[in-house]
């Protein structure tokens, strides 16, 4: 089983633009290169949407980055988000769906806004950068034809059922034993979202070698038997091994991040081990 480096409380919150406040669950910026090939993950928890400012004040901006070429992924949990593009062109973003684009330095960036249909919508979501290892120019031949954006459908995302009835797992990019993930990878990493029930055991298998992270949205997990892991928490673990064994205090639902580490020396990745609980 893998060894947990650390667990560690997203406290910090702020708005994603001039938009909706977030929890940084995680970021480079708070744990370094531990975690490459991921730069950061923001979390917007249940809002309702009537309480939100006007549209100017509610709506997300794509925000300005340092980073020559990463992947964006935009997932909805509750409600809908309506996105703009540079152009002006707007498309609808439903509960279940993900939206991803590979954003570069010299992109045009866009803006989110929650739509409300009836008094009572909410709006839950999530953000997650990526970092790529490579400019879109020079991506493997079989994936020039992918374009730079693409929002996915619910029902158009794999979906791999636990053993004893514990629960699903939706493969967002990667692999999961037989079920290759909805968003196209130029790079080795691996989304899957995880819905796990309460009082319920799951024995997953990662890929030696790895950066993995488990973030928890709601809900409370214990890890190898070892630590229990809450809403709001990311839990950090060494690359060696293979396998992490889950046991559901509550219904609980996650993220786990698994990726080969970007432009980190070895040194560097040997060093997470060094990391502290």
């Amino acid at each position: 089983m893998k060894k947990i480096l650390g667990i560690y409380s997203g406290t910090r919150q702020h708005r994603i633009g001039d938009g909706l406040l977030a929890r940084t669950l995680f970021s480079q910026r708070t744990l370094g290169r531990h975690v490459s090939p991921f730069l950061s993950l923001d979390h917007v928890a249940p809002t309702p949407i009537s309480t939100l400012a006007p549209t100017s004040d509610s709506a997300i901006a794509v925000r300005p980055h340092t980073h020559s070429n990463c992947k964006m992924l935009t997932m909805v949990y509750q409600g809908q988000l309506e996105y703009t593009d540079a152009s002006g062109k707007t498309v609808l973003i439903g509960a279940g769906d993900v939206k991803w684009m590979t954003v570069s330095d010299t992109t045009a960036t866009g803006k989110f806004q929650p739509v409300s249909t009836r008094r009572n919508d909410v709006i839950e979501m999530l953000q997650l950068w990526i970092d790529l290892p490579l400019p879109a120019s020079d991506c493997p031949p079989h994936l020039h034809h992918v374009p730079a954006e693409k929002i996915i459908g619910v029902d158009a995302i794999p979906t791999l059922r636990l053993p004893e009835d514990g629960g699903h797992i939706r493969v967002i990019a990667g692999h999961c034993a037989s079920h290759r993930g909805a968003v196209p990878t130029s790079s080795s990493f691996d989304v899957w979202e995880l819905q796990l029930k309460s009082r319920c055991a799951s024995e997953l298998k990662t890929v030696e070698g790895r950066t993995l992270l488990l973030a928890i949205l709601n809900g409370s997990v214990m890890i190898n038997g070892d630590q229990t892991a809450r809403a709001g928490e990311v839990v950090m673990l060494d690359a060696q091994g293979e396998g992490i064994f889950l046991e559901t205090h509550a219904s609980t639902t996650a993220l786990l991040l698994s990726g080969d580490p970007i432009n980190v020396p070895a040194s560097s990745v040997a060093a997470t081990s060094s990391v502290a609980a």
